[in-house]
């Protein structure tokens, strides 16, 4: 079964802070897709969506950040879930959500502006199927290739850690990645890798092709494949990436909200990741602080103190997740004995008498169906006692006719 889910405020009636959107026909906000490689884990899936709202400056467990409410963000950050344990109706992920979303409303390329993803690693070919799936959507209902290029431009791409190749993606798009990350090397991080060398820097950045096509932005990192990596406060590219997320959402914000339709390129992506690139910030200028005071997404923030309670909150959550776990591994463990004592039972009543099930089951308190107080079976001679005596006159029995 898939299910899309959206990142909101944590409770005691939502420890992950994390809820299914049950309504996908009417769904018409702007919205930051986080897609996890591991599209079937908690853990990622979830995951993948608090890092892309802490790329957005939004308050999570790991970070203040920018201190945005979650709750009042004009966008959500979504995740899609695939759960094969669960049976249940499928969704198309574009025929029954991303293209009625995209066809809503009266301007098409406004609507494909409020469409961001976020990818890690090889969820990256994720969004490369959407887009060729939305591609062929949009030539059956009779739109140019011309035009199906200008709509899908406005759709926004970052992805992150990846060796997936978005060079001839329609979206705009920036790819972020350490060129010391083995698990993603190629010949984009080899040539990155080069151009720090001969440049004597800790970041390069340019375009996959010479007509301002998706962008990337390398970094000299710790070569850790981790999305956390790259959110480290002492990363080089976690203002880049934060300020052209931000860009994104403030921009489909934008758009929503105003009559005229503004659009983006990767070539905008790019410029706004070198300006906030902390390799050549001003000496004593903290560019994420200063990111955070300018972003103004019409969100509250909390204080310091607000914080502080919630850092609190969010320990005693995490203690309530793992006594869920704990408890659902007991449960666990208790079915699996049940159902091992049932077979014991059943073996014990096929193979032995009445007077050793009784003596044996019954008498421990295994199974009281069959008991019988008016019959003292525990003054019955067992079955190895019957068997030993038996064993016992076969001797007798032989040693007589010898």
């Amino acid at each position: 079964m898939i299910s899309i889910y959206k990142k909101c405020e944590k409770s005691l009636d939502n420890l992950r802070g994390v809820s299914k959107i049950e309504d996908l026909s009417s769904y018409d906000r702007p919205f930051l897709f986080c897609i996890s490689p591991q599209e079937s884990l908690d853990k990622s899936i979830f995951g993948t969506i608090k890092e892309g709202a802490r790329a957005a400056r939004v308050r999570t467990s790991d970070e203040l950040a920018g201190g945005f409410k979650i709750e009042e963000m004009p966008v959500d950050f979504l995740g899609i879930k695939h759960d094969y344990k669960t049976p249940g109706e499928d969704i198309d992920i574009v025929d029954d959500f991303l293209y009625p979303y995209l066809k809503r409303g009266t301007d098409i390329k406004k609507q494909a502006r409020k469409m961001n993803f976020f990818t890690y690693c090889n969820a990256t070919v994720v969004y490369k199927n959407i887009e060729e799936k939305l591609k062929s959507r949009l030539l059956n209902d009779g739109y140019s290739e011309n035009d199906i290029k200008e709509i899908l431009s406005q759709i926004s791409l970052v992805s992150i850690g990846s060796e997936v190749d978005i060079s001839n993606i329609f979206a705009s798009a920036i790819m972020f990645k350490d060129v010391n990350d083995g698990e993603v090397f190629d010949k984009i991080s080899k040539i990155a890798l080069k151009q720090m060398n001969l440049l004597g820097r800790e970041t390069y950045a340019g375009f996959l092709k010479k007509d301002n096509s998706p962008a990337v932005f390398t970094y000299n990192g710790t070569g850790n494949h981790s999305l956390k990596e790259y959110f480290k406060d002492d990363s080089l590219i976690k203002c880049p990436i934060s300020a052209v997320v931000s860009m994104l959402l403030l921009s489909s914000i934008n758009n929503s909200q105003s009559d005229n339709f503004i659009p983006i390129s990767s070539k905008l992506l790019l410029k706004r990741a070198m300006q906030y690139n902390t390799e050549f910030e001003k000496e004593g200028e903290n560019l994420l602080d200063r990111l955070d005071s300018e972003l103004t997404y019409g969100a509250g923030r909390y204080t310091k103190e607000e914080n502080m309670m919630l850092i609190n909150l969010d320990k005693a959550y995490l203690k309530l997740i793992k006594a869920e776990m704990m408890l659902a591994q007991e449960k666990a463990l208790r079915i699996d004995a049940e159902e091992k004592k049932q077979v014991l039972i059943e073996g014990i009543m096929d193979k032995s008498s009445k007077v050793a099930f009784q003596q044996i089951v019954v008498a421990n308190g295994m199974y009281n169906n069959l008991r019988d107080d008016s019959v003292n079976y525990n003054e019955m001679k067992t079955d190895k006692e019957i068997r030993e005596a038996y064993d016992l006159a076969l001797d007798q029995e032989k040693g007589f006719h010898i």
